[in-house]
């Protein structure tokens, strides 16, 4: 699991789908509730929050080059501190990692199949992604390069077919409650952008570490441009109801008929969404699965990888109760907790490694 290496492309592509695996089903409906017919600027104002994680995770990385950020952890603020922090770090991830499982199979049972456990839903997908993550990265990469053009060519087809049905002044008038709206549902949009703190654990396994950089601020770019895409779409053809809607991107789809025959294009959307999920939980159940088996120096990593499904299995009952309590996370609280755990801690490791290097002069990592 811990061998093989992946292209820059690659990277990008794991990176831009882990942020969109959710977002774009979700984010018009909480951003629409916090901002209004503002929302469509939300993901402008939040595209800086990606730059400066991708930014923060490259200067770590550069810190620590042949190590791991638990090493650095440990290099910086000692051994037994080092530890836990690295430990609680992990825990975090895990605890984000539940709540994105759930949200699948949430929208799986609650659109599609109706009369299905839930377990069932949530245990067949982590089934798959323990299988794929015992392969190593290089099978999830693969996947990526295959799946997710295929995803993002029918989101953005979906959005195209509905443009005769599109009405522009619904965006207007603009600001109508002042800026403060557009801001508040912007910090819920940086807390997806803040996930792509990811390409730390990726870094070490690309062959090409300068089209990596570029790759990861690219990413960023393509991410915007698609969650501005689905944003506007929404709000030009469903206003401000879109807040009354769960998922407003299923919604929209059902409207789409052409020549009476081209129509349930809902069922192409689940396929979308369950293929970017797919991706989405595979990678960050990666990034667990390496995490701790670096925080506690295992040789092989693949004996931690069935354990954790299991703990994953049990946690997505445990942190999400419904629908309801997930949304509710995310367009309250949640945001905080990820900004904390993805943009403020890593940043405050950065900031204590710098002095320490000014201080001591060098840092030596493991």
């Amino acid at each position: 699991m811990n061998q093989g290496n992946i292209s820059a492309l690659q990277m990008a592509l794991l990176l831009f789908q882990s942020v969109l695996g959710s977002s774009v089903l979700l984010m018009p409906s909480i951003t629409t509730q916090l901002s209004g017919r503002d929302m469509w600027l939300t993901p402008i104002l939040s595209v800086g929050v990606g730059y400066l994680v991708v930014w923060l995770a490259l200067r770590l990385y550069r810190l620590s080059p042949d190590g791991t950020f638990g090493a650095l952890l440990e290099a910086v603020f000692g051994k037994a501190a080092g530890k836990s922090l690295g430990l609680l770090f992990i825990l975090f991830q895990l605890h984000i990692l539940s709540f994105v499982a759930r949200d699948y199979s949430e929208f799986i049972v609650l659109n599609f199949y109706f009369k299905t456990p839930v377990v069932i839903v949530l245990a067949s997908m982590i089934l798959l992604c323990v299988w794929v993550v015992r392969k190593g990265i290089e099978v999830l990469a693969r996947c990526g390069q295959l799946f997710v053009p295929v995803i993002t060519v029918i989101t953005l087809l979906v959005f195209g077919l509905l443009i005769p049905d599109l009405d522009p002044g619904l965006i207007f008038p603009l600001f109508e409650k002042g800026v403060s709206p557009a801001l508040k549902g912007s910090i819920v949009v940086d807390g997806w952008f803040c996930q792509l703190f990811l390409i730390l654990y990726l870094l070490p396994r690309v062959k090409d570490k300068k089209a990596a950089k570029r790759w990861g601020y690219w990413s960023v770019t393509a991410i915007g441009f698609v969650m501005l895409s689905a944003n506007l779409t929404i709000l030009m053809l469903l206003g401000d109801s879109t807040s009354h809607y769960i998922y407003p991107v299923l919604t929209a789809a059902r409207y789409i008929a052409l020549a009476d025959f081209f129509e349930h294009v809902e069922a192409t959307v689940m396929m979308v969404w369950v293929l970017g999920e797919f991706i989405k939980i595979s990678l960050n159940f990666f990034v667990v699965a390496v995490g701790l088996s670096q925080l506690l120096q295992l040789k092989k990593s693949d004996a931690l990888v069935v354990p954790l499904g299991f703990v994953l299995l049990l946690m997505c009952f445990r942190s999400v109760r419904d629908y309801q309590t997930l949304a509710a996370f995310i367009s309250t609280t949640g945001t905080i907790y990820i900004l904390i755990g993805y943009v403020l801690f890593p940043l405050l490791v950065y900031m204590s490694a710098i002095v320490k290097r000014t201080v001591k002069g060098t840092i030596k990592v493991r």
